[in-house]
């Protein structure tokens, strides 16, 4: 008898608007369900992840009920996993088991069954992870069969369960069948049954376990899946041909032996080997898939997981501010901002394929915001910074980590001496909270797996009209030192000429208490090219930052050449706005004070000591997406500027204050 088990894994990322949530509910959600009821002959498992019981139980707990019904009638098996969503390889260990009891104990309340199945976020498998999980009592799971090919077997003996060990303890893993995956639903539902007739007279288990999103939420599914029948005519044709072809839950094809010892390496799934990897290679693998057989397609090799910390800085900032609250909750032992900080755990936000992921700043947001609400459920009484000086996110040099009551300032010396994250606690934002923009490998060519129309590929191709690339991070207090040519346009694309070794320099500092809150002491001295020569320049800023949240950077800039110089200066603020019109770009000569409100994060004020002419710039990338390519607003790009000719050994000096509105 052939085993057909189908597998859906639902999930929305904390932070998705409810709007999304309502609609993937009616395209997909609802009605596969609605089409299993009318074929009681198919059985079925799914993995819903938290967001989405939690907001089922707000908006749909009759839904929950139904699938309640179908469990106790033995025809749904429901799987666990990290309630919301998590990478589990990425977590410590006590945060793991917390969000997995978090779901077991919600499936167990919620549906009256103990799930002994996990599913894995991402299919994202470490070895390790079987000793882990073995450890927290979960029985299976299912991964890629790229996992089985990585370890060198051979498509034809992946009709089973398989089980791997690490330090003695033992897990089962079914393969997922990466052919059903792509026939189902693209495919005539003929063709699915012709692919499974192959095993027929064998004792074969197959998966196909994907996004349940693909059945009615990918475009054009709802209309091929629901209302030209193709789930309805699969469900008939599994039932027509129960003879020698039965679908099963995971729980049904436990009861023989295994089909025997499999290592498996760190990997994923195919596709997210091949995003993780920098543009070019990326992009080379690609080619290399579409233009093998599938024999040798089994032998191609992408990168992992944690390769988007390093091929999106940004990403790799939010995984350890991740960890920096895990530490700081588990170290209080009170409990205290458990499920903010699991939120915050949610993978969405750490990485980017064909989906916005890293890109979207409402995913982004939502992760500084539960990060935030974790640590302040701890609370900090005494108002006072607390200073760390380590390095935090793994460069090989120390950044300044200031934490206090209102708010949290983090700086990196060694990188222009910018401030890259501003939490504002009050509202629970993250202003540095900015993707810039990278290359990737999609800027070049097009989206041969998606199905997109001919308007749509021509919309593509204006966008790439506007690809810029910046060759530096977006914080803010990065100096800028200007080309007498540069104008905003050339700025805001990051051509322009720049005359100074500030902006990605090292600067010093030091640090002392103030009435206040925290004097940060920044300086530097470097190059200019001004009038065909190097002149010698120092950079000083003395950065302030204040307890109830705002901040002050006075700036001193000084010729130390031995002849008189032409400087045109300016800092740069990188600063989050939920949408243009909050910092409309342009030009203003002469500023003195600007308010930039914001109807979602609150917005923030400006003032300068003295008249500066001010630029701005909207920062907006150019990303992926289910549907093609789209331009994302991250937010705003200012630099406050002056022209000064200075005496060899003179300066010139202002203050800028920023405040939360």
């Amino acid at each position: 008898m052939v085993k057909l088990i189908i597998a859906l894994h639902n999930h929305q990322p904390v932070g998705n608007f409810d709007s999304v949530l309502e609609e993937a509910y009616n395209l997909s959600y609802k009605p596969f369900f609605d089409v299993l009821d009318r074929h009681p002959g198919v059985k079925v498992a799914a993995h819903f992840s938290g967001i989405l019981y939690d907001w089922l139980e707000v908006n749909h707990p009759d839904y929950l009920d139904r699938l309640a019904a179908l469990v106790k009638a033995g025809r749904l098996e429901i799987l666990s996993g990290g309630y919301y969503e998590p990478i589990l390889a990425l977590l410590p260990e006590e945060d793991r088991r917390g969000q997995v009891n978090m779901m077991r104990d919600y499936v167990r309340g919620r549906f009256s069954s103990d799930p002994a199945g996990l599913w894995l976020a991402e299919r994202v498998w470490e070895p390790e992870l079987a000793g882990s999980l073995a450890a927290m009592g979960v029985g299976y799971t299912a991964l890629d069969d790229v996992h089985f090919f990585s370890a060198g077997f051979e498509e034809k003996a992946l009709t089973g369960r398989f089980t791997t060990e690490y330090a003695g303890r033992h897990l089962d893993v079914f393969p997922i069948n990466h052919r059903l995956r792509y026939l189902m639903p693209f495919a005539e539902p003929q063709k699915t049954i012709d692919y499974l007739r192959g095993f027929e007279g064998q004792d074969a288990v197959l998966v196909m376990a994907d996004d349940g999103e693909k059945f009615g939420l990918w475009p054009g599914t709802h209309e091929l899946v629901y209302k030209k029948g193709w789930l309805d005519g699969l469900f008939t044709l599994l039932e027509a041909n129960a003879s020698w072809l039965s679908t099963a839950r995971f729980s049904d094809c436990l009861s023989g032996p295994s089909k025997g010892l499999a290592y498996l390496p760190t990997t994923s799934y195919h596709e997210l080997s091949q995003w993780s990897l920098p543009p070019e290679r990326s992009r080379r693998l690609a080619g290399l898939w579409e233009d093998s057989t599938e024999d040798f397609r089994q032998f191609l090799r992408g990168g992992y997981f944690r390769n988007f910390f390093s091929k999106y800085p940004e990403a790799n900032r939010l995984y350890r501010r991740m960890l920096r609250a895990s530490a700081k909750v588990r170290a209080s032992g009170s409990g205290l901002g458990l499920k903010s900080l699991y939120k915050a755990q949610c993978n969405c936000g750490y990485w980017h394929g064909v989906f916005g992921g890293v890109y979207l700043p409402h995913i982004r947001m939502a992760v500084y915001r539960n990060i935030i609400e974790a640590e302040a459920a701890l609370g900090r009484p005494d108002g006072r910074f607390v200073l760390a000086r380590e390095d935090w996110d793994a460069d090989g040099v120390p950044e300044l980590l200031a934490e206090g009551e209102k708010a949290n300032f983090y700086f990196s010396p060694a990188k222009g001496g910018g401030m890259w994250e501003w939490d504002y606690k009050p509202r629970g934002v993250n202003f540095g909270s900015l993707v810039w923009r990278h290359p990737e490998a999609y800027h070049e060519g097009g989206a041969k797996n998606i199905a997109v129309s001919e308007k749509r590929r021509a919309a593509e191709e204006e966008l790439k009209k506007d690809l810029a690339y910046d060759w530096h991070p977006r914080m803010c207090l990065l100096d800028h030192f200007l080309h007498p040519d540069t104008n905003p346009a050339a700025f805001a694309r990051a051509s322009y000429g720049e005359q100074g070794d500030f902006v990605t320099g090292e600067y010093a500092c030091e640090h002392a208490e103030a009435p206040e809150g925290l004097l940060l002491k920044f300086s530097r001295e470097g190059s200019v090219w001004s009038a065909g020569a190097a002149t010698a320049a120092r950079v000083e800023k003395n950065v302030l930052l204040r307890r109830d949240g705002s901040w002050r950077a006075e700036y001193k800039v000084s010729n130390l050449g031995r002849h008189k110089a032409e400087f045109w200066f300016g800092p740069e603020l990188a600063l989050a706005f939920s949408g243009a019109a909050c910092c409309p770009p342009g030009e203003k000569a002469g500023v003195k004070k600007l308010s930039l409100p914001d109807p979602v994060y609150g917005g923030v004020e400006l003032e300068f000591s003295e008249p500066l002419d001010l630029w701005a710039f909207s920062l907006e990338t150019i990303s992926r997406s289910e549907e093609g390519a789209e331009k994302t607003y991250q937010g705003a790009v200012l630099l406050a500027h002056a022209r000064r000719q200075l005496e060899a050994g003179a300066s010139f000096s202002f203050t800028l204050e920023v405040r939360p509105l």
